[in-house]
């Protein structure tokens, strides 16, 4: 994924001005933004994306951009939310305790 959404990992992670308590998102008007962040967005993403990142990433990226184009996969929106997930409860790094409520 691109250097944004993994320095929004890091930022999860903490150590960057992270709240001692971790973060509780409260995601207002989430399903206006999985639709905004849906297929077309996700397929815009990975083509910029692909343009400007390093080689070896293009094979595992266009594959990616392949089944966006096939509406399979994940989208932007989906990404978000297992980034935010896996800081959480029952993620792999729930340490960081990291609560999301899509509303």
């Amino acid at each position: 994924m691109a250097s944004s959404l993994d320095a929004f990992n890091d930022i999860l992670r903490g150590g960057c001005g992270t709240p001692d308590g971790g973060f509780d998102f409260r995601w207002l008007n989430s399903q206006r933004s999985r639709e905004a962040l849906g297929w077309p967005a996700t397929i815009h993403w990975l083509e910029d994306t692909i343009a400007r990142c390093h080689p070896s990433n293009v094979p595992r990226l266009t594959a990616e951009l392949e089944a966006a184009r096939r509406v399979e996969g994940t989208t932007l929106f989906d990404w978000l939310v297992e980034i935010i997930e896996r800081h959480g409860p029952g993620g792999s790094e729930a340490e960081d305790n990291v609560v999301l409520r899509l509303l």
